[in-house]
């Protein structure tokens, strides 16, 4: 006898693939993590529909449906990102006892994120949109205002320094955070061009004796 589930299509199956026009078993989180890494390593630009289609194993039509354009999935990418591999900046800040041991701990768990031996180099926020044209200041811009999110997080930090007293009201605070986030930036670049852990952690040595000339 015939189990009467048996004729009801499996959510794996090729009748509902063709419904949803997703392949089967389609893993959104898995998917994204892929998408991000190949938009990581390539940048924006470079990385075709074709590209992430082969990487994700499925249809443009199924790309569509399930991210919307190239551009949405970037941005889900993006926030994927920041959500996974960036550097947890707000708890780093949070736990601190000093502002000078904020941005320490800061540039130095940003190290060990910049080059990792399984992972692209550099910050996503940086490299992603490096060699774009003119056809995506869009993406550029969103890009660029989330980097600059993180230099007001980082002016932040200094501010409250100035309020525990760790530092002196005096202090140039704007241009420590344009320093620290230009910093930043340069590990990006460096890492990128294979710099090791060994020699960024030196950097980043160097960046917080600077913090005396403030």
């Amino acid at each position: 006898m015939t189990h009467p589930d048996m004729s009801l299509p499996s959510p794996c199956d090729d009748t509902l693939k063709k419904k949803r026009g997703r392949p089967k078993c389609f893993d959104e989180r898995q998917a994204l993590e892929t998408a991000m890494l190949l938009f990581w390593e390539h940048g924006y630009e470079a990385t075709s529909i074709s590209d992430l289609t082969q990487a994700l194993t499925i249809t443009a039509p199924s790309l569509y449906s399930s991210f919307g354009d190239k551009t949405g999935l970037f941005y889900k990418c993006i926030d994927y990102y920041l959500a996974h591999e960036a550097c947890p900046i707000e708890a780093i800040f949070l736990e601190a006892k000093t502002a000078k041991v904020a941005f320490e701990l800061f540039l130095y768990d940003n190290v060990q994120r910049l080059a990792q031996p399984d992972k692209p180099s550099g910050c996503m926020l940086v490299v992603a949109t490096m060699n774009c044209s003119d056809n995506t200041q869009a993406i550029q811009h969103n890009i660029l205002e989330k980097r600059l999110k993180t230099k007001q997080k980082m002016l932040q930090r200094l501010q409250q320094g100035v309020s525990d007293g760790d530092l002196k009201a005096i202090a140039p605070l704007a241009e420590m955070a344009d320093f620290y986030a230009t910093v930043l930036q340069g590990l990006t670049i460096q890492a990128r061009d294979g710099a090791t852990v060994a020699q960024l952690h030196k950097v980043v040595e160097h960046a917080m004796r600077a913090w005396e000339l403030f």
